[in-house]
Order: C-alpha cells, then structure tokens, then sequence
C-alpha cells in the first residue's frame, strides 16, 4: 500500500512525521511519499519536494509566491497521476489542498483529510458540503468540527487534536523557570513583521518581574532572520535565543507572548499563561473588514484556545491594537491577576481535546478502509 502525505506547513509537518511513524508501526511494509519538510524526512517519509517556505496568512501575501505554488500544485498532481497512491493524506492548507482534493477524486483515489477547512468556525453548511462531496474522510480535530461536518454528510471520525500527542509526554514534567517565552511565527513575513514589536513591547515588562526573554526559532530556516533582529535590540534587552522543540521551551515558560496559531493552542496544552498578539498586512487586513465582514462576524476570537473556549481567556490584541503599551499591559495582567484561573481552564481545554493516541487513532482509520 503507497499513501501520499501532504504538508505545506512546518506545524502540519510535524502532524506528518507522527503519523507517518505509526502508519508504518500498523503497517511496517508501507510506502509513504510526501510534501514536507524536515519532521517529514526524519520520520522516513520520501519526501518530494518542501513548499514550507511559501507558508503565508492573508489575502494579498500570497501574491508574491503565486507562480511557486501554482508550480506546485501541478508537482503534486503529477505525483497523485504517476505514483497513483492507495490514499491521499493532505493536511491543513485548505486553499492549496482542496484542489489537490478535487483532483485526486478525478483519479478515484481515496483522500482522508486531516485538519480539514475550518468552514466549522468560519464558513457555511454549503461550503462545508463541497468538501464532503471531494473527500472520502475527515480526520476531525476538534469536537465541533466533527459534528459540523457530520451535518454537512461527510463520512467523520473524531481523532482529537494532534498537538496532544506532542505535548503529552511533556505536560506533566515541566519545571517553570522565571521565563517569559516569545513565538514570533513559523513564517518569514511574520517574524519580520511581529518580533521587532514583542521585543519592544518586552523589555521593561522582563526587567520589572525579573523575567527572561527567550525567543524561540520554529525552524533553521529563520534563525538567522531571528538573530539579525535580536542583535538590533540586545542593548536595550538582554534576549537569549532558543532553536530547540518549542514545546520544552514552554516546559519553562512562566508565560508567553505568541502569534496566533498552533503555538497558541500548544501553550495552552501545556498550561503556560499567554498573550496573543498579531498584525496582518495593512492592505490583507483593509480588504477583509471591508469585503468579508460577515465572515468576521462569525469569529468572536482568533486564537483557538479562546474559540474552544468561548471566551478571550488568553488576552488578544490584534492589528492597531498590538501595541507595545498594551501587550506590556496585557502581559502584567495575565502575570498578576489571572494566572491560576487561566491554568484551570488551560486543564479544561486539555480534557476536551486529549482523546488519546491521535496518530494512532488516524492511522487506524487510514488502514481499516
């Protein structure tokens, strides 16, 4: 049995490589080829190509990739023609996947989508619908997800969230350090965009609680644009710079200042106290409260931990008002007032989307059709 595995993102890279590794635990004579990067070619995945790089949130940033992904979506429909896999995985990535998934159903070759688009939280039952009528599965991550979903006719089981898995064998062994931990973002316009802003918004905020600044590089790739910022602050800040696992990081972490995303939903796993702060590019963000407002007006928060939890338990400050004043007020907050009730809800949310072994129950689903 071939199956194909597709990650365009260096979060659902590492989803990839998990699976990948208990796929071929059930199955040890699988052949598994792949889009990804480097979680993907360590879990022995025969990885293609890398599209990571071209990782972008918005409307307008993806314009300047456009002919490099448009390149590759054509590599992946050569790979699904000539490798004809037994089943195609995509992961996360709805734009660039479910027309990968519209052609894999021309080839009658089964896709299970894991991460599938997030019409659940920000779309309609007809949106939700075209997706059921490409995909012959969706691996569900979060319970409304599924039910979402099952509405819609789609063939649904509930695996819970991967990041589970990551954090598991973490979770119960931390050992909290006076460190206030920065994610600046797993892509190049965000580090740019959001680490000269954290770093401002930090230094007194560090000195005053007697807290260290430790900014964590998501990948090899940016450490070196990471660095070449930290150096434009280390006279105002002392900054120490941390390219290892983000979650052993947060193993430490006292509290956090993230981008919205993964690392978000990862802080809360691991009970870390955080502050969501982001800013989109000015015209992607003109567009969207001009043109889409409807759509934003389905979306109280933007950081999942908050969606999950149907309150802005983790404060937000997004686009004008990320400022340096109010994250250094946001931060005091959580710091000073709010700590132990947000690590009680942070076990909340952790009963809710731990359901064991998500790899394995994904894997299982995979292998029994």
């Amino acid at each position: 049995k071939k199956i194909l595995i597709s990650a365009c993102e260096l979060s659902a890279d590492k989803y990839a490589a998990s699976l990948a590794i208990e796929l071929k635990k059930q199955q040890p004579d699988l052949t598994i080829i792949g889009i990804g990067s480097d979680a993907s070619k360590a879990a022995g995945i025969d990885v293609k190509f890398d599209m990571t790089t071209l990782s972008t949130v918005g409307i307008i940033e993806p314009l300047r990739y456009l002919p490099k992904i448009l390149l590759n979506m054509y590599r992946v429909k050569k790979i699904l023609k000539e490798e004809k896999p037994d089943v195609f995985i995509p992961i996360d990535n709805q734009g660039f996947h479910m027309m990968c998934c519209k052609y894999a159903k021309k080839l009658t070759i089964p896709t299970y989508y894991f991460i599938a688009p997030q019409h659940w939280h920000w779309g309609t039952k007809k949106q939700g619908q075209a997706v059921c009528r490409v995909v012959d599965k969706i691996l569900a991550i979060f319970p409304q997800e599924a039910q979402f979903y099952q509405r819609c006719g789609g063939n649904v089981t509930f695996v819970g969230h991967p990041s589970t898995d990551r954090v598991r064998p973490l979770r119960d062994q931390q050992h909290k350090e006076p460190i206030l931990a920065l994610f600046p973002g797993s892509r190049k316009q965000e580090i740019e965009r959001l680490l000269p802003l954290f770093l401002t918004s930090v230094s007194k905020f560090c000195a005053k609680h007697q807290l260290r600044c430790v900014v964590s590089s998501a990948s090899s790739q940016y450490t070196k644009l990471i660095k070449s910022i930290i150096d434009q602050f280390e006279s105002k800040i002392n900054i120490e710079l941390y390219t290892d696992d983000a979650l052993t990081l947060m193993a430490k972490a006292k509290l956090s200042l993230v981008t919205s995303g993964t690392v978000s939903l990862e802080n809360a796993l691991m009970k870390v106290p955080h502050v969501i702060a982001y800013k989109f590019n000015p015209i992607t963000y003109w567009l969207a409260t001009t043109f889409f407002k409807k759509t934003l007006a389905k979306i109280p928060f933007m950081g999942m931990p908050n969606i999950m939890l149907n309150s802005e338990v983790f404060p937000e400050l997004l686009q004008h008002n990320a400022t340096p004043v109010a994250i250094e007020k946001a931060l005091d907050l959580v710091l000073t007032k709010r700590y132990q009730s947000i690590v009680t809800k942070c076990d909340n949310l952790w009963e809710t989307l731990n359901k064991g072994k998500v790899s394995q129950q994904c894997a299982k689903a995979v292998l029994k059709d």
